[in-house]
């Protein structure tokens, strides 16, 4: 049996993560006329939000891997570190540190360097529009939105217990750049328009989506929950990522992909996961006796 071997770096809180058989790490009118005129071809007008689409909907292009590989990604922009690589056109991750608090001595951090570079990763489809990639990594299973620049991690087991190297670490977050980088007051305020104008679309798309099914209940109820949601979701992403409250480069990132999945649902429809629907069921009727 094949099992993840750990190996402690010197010092009390570094250690090294070792996979059997591994290497080192390497990283958005009608034209009246009169009657005597021919009618000339009407031309299509972007409608106002909730108006409907004005002609079929194109979903929109994801952020590419390529913006995100070669590069050091930081959780948080301060705290793990991931580098994804491309080989012979798989995407792979290169290098992994993973960094959290000691299990037996709660405060008190610690850090695990993953070897046996590089992780395989296995692309998956993924609702919401974003490339989506699992890491083959038994012992922290993870998995990752791409965004522009950025990953954004889900891992619905939460954190992860590495006991041979007596740490327990958290990859859900977004990982982006450096918070060392974020330094230019121009880069702010640019970082602030360019959200307002993605916050927009957001809301013109979920109008527009939320008229688009208008007729069905669940779907409508279900998109009004996750926009309601959205703010506060995005906020617990963010709130420790550094100098997020002077540049917001979490909360750009993920208004963008928040975008980009109202777009995509706009073209191609909004899919029910499995559980809502089944929630949302009516209950069977009861069927009375009958008069005899």
């Amino acid at each position: 049996m094949l099992a993840p071997l750990l190996a402690m770096l010197t010092g009390p809180a570094h250690a090294q993560f070792a996979l059997p058989g591994a290497v080192a790490p390497a990283e958005e009118g009608s034209v009246a006329v009169s009657e005597e005129k021919p009618k000339p071809a009407q031309r299509k007008r972007p409608k106002a939000p909730g108006d409907g689409a004005a002609g079929p909907a194109m979903a929109p292009k994801p952020p590419s891997e390529d913006n995100a590989t070669g590069k050091p990604l930081w959780l948080d922009g301060s705290r793990s570190l991931i580098e994804l690589q491309r080989s012979g056109g798989e995407l792979q991750v290169a290098k992994l540190t993973l960094s959290g608090d000691r299990i037996t001595r709660s405060g008190e951090a610690c850090r695990v360097d993953v070897a046996g570079m590089p992780l395989k990763l296995t692309s998956r489809e993924n609702e919401s529009g974003l490339r989506h990639y699992e890491v083959e990594f038994p012992a922290c299973p993870f998995a990752f939105d791409v965004l522009d620049g950025a990953i954004l991690v889900v891992n619905e087991g939460g954190a992860c217990e590495l006991k041979a190297a007596d740490c327990r670490a958290d990859p859900n977050g977004l990982w982006g750049v450096p918070g060392a980088e974020l330094t230019d007051p121009k880069r702010a305020t640019e970082m602030l328009n360019q959200r307002a104008r993605v916050e927009k679309t957001v809301r013109a798309d979920f109008h527009s989506l939320y008229a688009k099914n208008k007729k069905d209940k669940i779907v409508r109820k279900l998109l009004v929950r996750e926009q309601a949601g959205f703010s506060s979701r995005r906020e617990e992403i963010c709130r420790n990522y550094a100098q997020e409250s002077d540049f917001g480069y979490c909360a750009l990132r993920v208004t963008e992909a928040r975008a980009l999945t109202l777009g995509t649902q706009l073209a191609k429809g909004v899919k029910l996961p499995a559980n809502v629907a089944a929630e949302d069921e009516p209950a069977p009727r009861k069927r009375g006796r009958g008069r005899r």
